[in-house]
């Protein structure tokens, strides 16, 4: 059976988790990766949930706790908000968080960080944040960041985990190793505050060149539905073993 086929790739490909707590005594910072209206908001835009989605709302709210608590103890946090020019496509991708739109902004329950001095705010044009944080002059708004604050561990949350989260995590390990972002130890990345969005390919025909990307919460239904909503969690674990791959810690769960 097909669930039977993914609960096997699971077992082949173990994601070992660990419980974080965070008290203030390691220097954290917080990376809030593309949690805007256009990946999280029903209706939002091309890559934004048709319908109330469990994981993505879970996701929202995972992100709300810990960017409050952060605030609150006036921790460093650096959100990265997805905006494209509208006449620079992002193959394979369809028209998204055309930037000046509200596709583009944070969600509503995240807005007020705007206003939060403790907030870095990072519009990016492309999929690795880490590389949208580069400057015209060569310098990396999110490594002075890092310097800057003397952040010793990132916890990384956010959309989508396969995809724009995977990629900034794999650069910032990338640099971590090659000593670009003194004093980084430990990048994790919190699973339960991560989420992968939908893009089923009753939709992705439509568009050239475009990429299926099924993301639906498990049900009691059979057939081709089973399969599309155990493709969510595996392609949510997927990216968290390549995570874990490259180097990077993952948290099941994260207290104070």
């Amino acid at each position: 059976m097909p669930s039977r086929t993914i609960d096997l790739l699971k077992e082949e490909l173990p994601v070992e988790q660990e419980s974080l707590v965070l008290s203030g005594d390691v220097k954290t910072g917080l990376v809030i990766v593309d949690v805007v209206n256009g990946f999280c908001t029903v209706g939002a835009g091309n890559l934004a949930p048709t319908a109330p989605n469990k994981q993505i709302s879970g996701m929202v709210d995972e992100t709300l706790r810990l960017a409050t608590e952060f605030c609150k103890n006036k921790w460093p946090v650096f959100a990265f908000k997805d905006s494209h020019h509208p006449d620079i496509p992002e193959p394979p991708y369809p028209p998204h968080c055309i930037a000046g739109t509200d596709e583009s902004k944070l969600v509503p329950a995240l807005q007020w960080l705007e206003n939060e001095p403790n907030v870095t705010l990072r519009c990016k044009d492309c999929i690795d944040g880490f590389l949208g944080s580069i400057e015209k002059d060569g310098s990396n708004v999110f490594v002075e960041w890092v310097k800057t604050n003397q952040i010793k561990v990132i916890l990384v949350v956010g959309v989508c985990t396969d995809i724009c989260v995977l990629d900034f995590v794999c650069s910032a390990l990338s640099a971590r190793n090659r000593g670009f972002l003194p004093p980084l130890e430990d990048v994790i990345v919190y699973s339960h505050a991560c989420a992968t969005f939908d893009f089923p390919a009753l939709v992705a025909r439509t568009i050239k060149g475009a990429l299926t990307h099924p993301q639906v919460r498990i049900n009691l239904r059979i057939g081709i539905d089973v399969i599309k909503d155990r493709l969510t969690e595996l392609m949510h674990h997927v990216g968290l073993y390549m995570a874990k791959g490259r180097g990077a810690k993952v948290a099941s769960e994260v207290s104070f």
